[in-house]
């Protein structure tokens, strides 16, 4: 069971999808209404009908300081056992990203910078995993992740979009696998290629991926399809957005989407030494994008998945809760 306590947090991270996708936009058949939602958020009746253009404009020379937060618990049957495994891990992220200049195409070079990192993973109530960037060095002594999430603080991370925000290409992913590298801790390396791949690295600066790119009236919705590799295989994600209506979200005027959708493996991976197969797999969310300042200032997604993990000696199944939040911060 040592494993799961490593494997199961780490290809969660490549799971947080739903800040990704795009395709086109179709008139649905009904029209949200507005009304008060669980985050504190207000719809504001002056704006119920206004259409929005829903494109990325990363504005040169700001910088938009962002936060993840991630939590994430499994619940697994183990044969043999009589009480099934229950742990639990949050994750927190704190880095800016920068737009540094307009590109000959009309894109952006964007720049990512990681500014702080915690994670804890606790198993039956006892913790497994513990980190806190801000802490001393001195306490990440038999800490198998600590040299991957010591190592990303300071890392840079550049992106180069087209003119509708679509990031083309990186740079900087080499170097962070270098830095990893530096710790001279192979269980280090492992685990930075299962947590940050490039895919997953590349959804950083992905925000346009989940906008239409064009204008939108209330009740439009557009699909996102796609296969995304991860530490347990291929998986297959197919999201439907829905422009639900205008809300206040705190002093911002925002368009707010809805998400739902599945994902499903498509083909699977034992570079872990097991197979993971999601049985069934579902995710919603929603997002509150700011027309002004041109971003999604806040996206919320859960994901309820049904695995089969086969180890050589045993099949185990798993019930799979994570919640992900991504909200700018102090941004005027």
């Amino acid at each position: 069971m040592k494993k799961l306590v490593v494997m199961l947090p780490l290809c969660a991270l490549a799971g947080g999808l739903l800040l990704t996708g795009c395709s086109k936009s179709k008139n649905a058949a009904t029209t949200a209404g507005n009304n008060r939602n669980g985050t504190g958020t207000t719809a504001t009746s002056g704006a119920s009908d206004k259409p929005v253009d829903m494109k990325i404009k990363w504005t040169v020379g700001r910088k938009y300081p962002m936060r993840i937060e991630l939590t994430q618990s499994t619940t697994t049957e183990v044969p043999d056992q009589p009480q099934p495994v229950v742990q639990e891990m949050n994750l927190s992220q704190g880095f800016d990203i920068s737009a540094l200049k307009e590109l000959e195409n009309g894109g952006r070079q964007l720049e990512l910078k990681f500014e702080t990192e915690t994670m804890n993973v606790s198993q039956g109530g006892t913790t497994k995993v513990s980190f806190d960037s801000l802490q001393s060095p001195a306490q990440d002594a038999n800490n198998p992740v600590a040299p991957v999430l010591r190592a990303m603080i300071g890392a840079r991370i550049q992106y180069f979009t087209d003119a509708n925000g679509k990031v083309e290409r990186m740079e900087g992913v080499n170097e962070l696998a270098q830095r990893v590298a530096a710790t001279g801790n192979p269980q280090a390396q492992a685990s930075f290629q299962q947590m940050f791949s490039e895919d997953t690295l590349k959804r950083y600066g992905s925000f346009a991926d989940s906008l239409p790119g064009h204008t939108v009236n209330i009740g439009d919705t557009w699909p996102f399809q796609e296969d995304v590799s991860t530490s347990i295989g291929v998986l297959t994600v197919d999201v439907k957005y829905t422009f639900k209506n205008w809300e206040q979200h705190g002093d911002r005027q925002c368009a707010h989407v809805d998400a739902a959708g599945d994902i499903s493996t498509k083909t699977i991976s034992t570079a872990n030494g097991m197979v993971v197969e999601i049985k069934k797999g579902t995710i919603t969310g929603e997002f509150w994008f700011d027309p002004v300042l041109g971003m999604i200032v806040e996206a919320n997604n859960n994901q309820d998945l049904a695995l089969k993990i086969t180890t050589r000696q045993q099949t185990m199944s798993t019930q799979f809760n994570q919640k992900v939040r991504m909200a700018l911060v102090d941004m005027p």
